[in-house]
């Protein structure tokens, strides 16, 4: 008990023996922890890796709006895979966009598009060639399958209901690829 009430002096600061010892099994202990998994031979860590969807909208492309007048403006995100378009709308419009898309793989390949319009405007999807179809399989939603190294334009006719209020409306959609 008196090696435990005894004092080491370090100039100024006096600390109890009890006490450096303690600190001293705490980093023993310690260093046990960090050595552990480096003798039992595991390994852990985290990478970053990008994965790029087959179908997307082709980013070195625009959107087109056309069929009307007004103001109207199209943008896609960097990725290609969601656009957002907004167009001042009136009762009577038909107004048209057409998307660029491309299958950027040696395969064949499908996707689903989905597009939120606004209530009181209704969308249609259509396409320009035969590089891509499309099949509607809810009232937002169309199945795509494009052709292996090809690109096609989607056609969005976006047309108001008689009760729509004249105004700039948001339409957004995105692309998710899907397997098969």
């Amino acid at each position: 008990m008196k090696a435990f009430s005894k004092k080491l002096h370090f100039g100024r600061i006096v600390l109890p023996l009890w006490a450096l010892a303690l600190a001293g099994i705490a980093v023993v202990g310690a260093a046990g922890q960090a050595v552990g998994p480096m003798l039992s031979g595991s390994v852990a860590g985290s990478a970053g890796f990008t994965v790029e969807q087959v179908i997307a909208l082709d980013t070195t492309s625009s959107i087109a709006i056309g069929g009307h007048g007004d103001d109207d403006l199209g943008v896609m995100n960097d990725e290609g895979t969601s656009f957002t378009a907004a167009i001042e709308l009136q009762v009577g419009d038909i107004v048209t966009m057409t998307i660029p898309v491309v299958n950027v793989s040696d395969a064949d390949a499908n996707a689903v598009l989905e597009i939120l319009p606004p209530p009181g405007v209704d969308v249609e999807v259509g396409d320009t060639s035969f590089n891509l179809d499309e099949l509607k399989m809810a009232a937002h939603t169309w199945l795509l399958f494009v052709d292996k190294d090809n690109s096609d334009d989607l056609v969005i006719t976006i047309s108001p209901k008689d009760d729509l209020k004249p105004g700039v409306y948001t339409i957004s959609g995105r692309i998710v690829q899907i397997t098969g």
